[in-house]
């Protein structure tokens, strides 16, 4: 999960009310949309998955998303993905990103071309309105067996009949209140601007199961103590951690012995990326470069340009960094990374047979 910014911490007097006025805002959206005017969503003709979070980011949703999109390639499932595309503009819309994609003359979002990368025979579709995207799926693409929402839970115009909603650790480890208003790594139902949640944790009775991020000895260290914040919710509990499968070149240049190196990363959770790419390396990098927005991505350059020593990043962003030119004789690696599901929780098997059972064979 994105930690708390030190500003946050130090006004958290002042934003705490702030917070409260937002919990009512978020509270009374929720009921407008899902009580009073529910006939307004639209009930797209396929099913709709919605893989979201609560927090503002950092809960590893681009990855499950890949999972799952390799569950359905592998059961010969046809799945799209829809996406809002952040951070860029494109010539229309809903624009179609899939393997037939040629145009390079304008820059596509960092995520699903992450994601059609990895899955090459996938079809990602990028609108701003997730509604014009499963209308436009729905007479373009009419054997689609599944459409996935990317984070949607605060999304209510389309309908989505399954929740799958991510927590991270961060979420879920029982403090005090006043631990909560200056510990950077609390954030269990602290709502924006004082924490990272975008609802309040009655929000999680739409959940259909929880996927929570946590390493395997964290989880089995810590597990009654998450339990007691999310058990309540007698929803199906399946625990993933994302591991590093190896470290890739950038571009063409051979592979060498990494022993020095720098660290850059623009996702929500810059911290827990340098503390697995510590525990990969057995070797603490040197440098980092943080980065809370992709689009700042040019203001670093020029430094990335002068490191003298190899820089590792995220798939998502190396992704924006091979647009770079400029940068390929610098030596760059990126991990190539994938979800290990080991654990589950109120449920009889594991995250593959959830899956099975409610998705393809519907028991």
């Amino acid at each position: 999960m994105a930690q708390k910014h030190k500003m946050q911490i130090l006004l958290s007097p002042i934003l705490l009310p702030l917070s409260w006025i937002f919990t009512g805002i978020a509270l009374f959206r929720a009921f407008y949309y899902t009580k009073l005017f529910s006939n307004k969503t639209y009930q797209a003709k396929f099913p709709t998955l919605c893989i979201g979070n609560i927090s503002w980011g950092g809960t590893g949703k681009s990855p499950v998303i890949d999972y799952l999109l390799k569950f359905f390639e592998k059961h010969k499932k046809k799945s799209i993905v829809l996406s809002r595309g952040y951070g860029v503009k494109l010539p229309h819309y809903p624009f179609i990103l899939d393997k037939n994609t040629n145009q390079r003359n304008f820059p596509l979002p960092d995520e699903p071309t992450m994601l059609l990368e990895k899955n090459p025979e996938s079809t990602i579709l990028i609108s701003p309105s997730r509604v014009l995207s499963a209308q436009f799926a729905e007479k373009n693409f009419p054997k689609t067996d599944f459409l996935l929402m990317d984070d949607g839970f605060q999304h209510f115009a389309l309908a989505h009949q399954y929740n799958i909603v991510l927590l991270d650790i961060d979420d879920l480890v029982e403090k005090p209140f006043f631990a909560k208003l200056i510990d950077k790594n609390y954030n269990w139902n602290t709502l924006i601007p004082l924490g990272s949640w975008r609802e309040p944790k009655k929000a999680l009775d739409r959940a259909t199961i929880f996927l929570i991020k946590c390493p395997q000895q964290k989880w089995q260290e810590q597990k009654e103590i998450f339990l007691k914040k999310i058990q309540e919710y007698n929803k199906p509990i399946f625990i993933f951690s994302i591991e590093i499968e190896t470290l890739c070149p950038l571009f063409s240049f051979p592979q060498k012995p990494i022993t020095d190196y720098a660290i850059l990363a623009g996702i929500g959770n810059p911290y827990q990326f340098q503390k697995s790419i510590e525990t990969y390396t057995q070797k603490p990098c040197k440098k980092t470069f943080f980065l809370s927005d992709h689009a700042k991505m040019d203001t670093i350059i020029e430094e990335i340009k002068n490191t003298t020593i190899p820089i590792i990043c995220t798939e998502k962003d190396a992704v924006k960094l091979k647009t770079y030119s400029e940068l390929a004789h610098k030596e760059i690696y990126y991990t190539k990374t994938h979800c290990i599901f080991h654990s589950h929780i109120l449920y009889t098997a594991d995250f593959d047979t959830w899956l099975t059972n409610e998705l393809l064979t519907n028991k």
